[in-house]
């Protein structure tokens, strides 16, 4: 059941770097949607909720380190979003809004990457 879980992650993560890497643009959107009210604290909980399922899973994988690593690195970009004042993270998505689109394309790519990384590793 935690492979699949952790499937369902990869895919998630890949599809993310494909829709930045061809519409750069809908980040602006995304950003803005995540904005409103008290959904960034969505985002926080998802991804440390994500990197404990990556955790929990890792001895059952293929690449334990990878995997062990995403789950890590999952969780710390999670707290932030509870640490953080609001304004703060607002203003720090911000930023990554007003990139030109090839720095967006740039960090598709990326995403793109580590979730293919991820479906491999399992």
């Amino acid at each position: 059941m935690l492979l699949i879980l952790v499937k369902l992650i990869g895919v998630y993560i890949a599809i993310m770097g494909v829709i930045f890497l061809l519409k750069p643009k809908m980040l602006k959107g995304y950003e803005a949607f995540w904005e409103e009210g008290k959904r960034l604290y969505i985002i926080g909980g998802s991804r440390i909720l994500m990197g404990a399922i990556l955790l929990l899973a890792a001895a059952q994988c293929r690449l334990k380190g990878v995997v062990v690593a995403l789950g890590i690195s999952l969780i710390i970009a999670g707290l932030p979003y509870f640490v953080l004042r609001v304004e703060k993270i607002k203003a720090m998505a911000n930023r990554w809004a007003k990139r030109p689109p090839l720095v967006i394309r740039l960090l598709g790519l990326a995403i793109l990457v580590i979730g293919a990384l991820l479906l491999y590793s399992v």
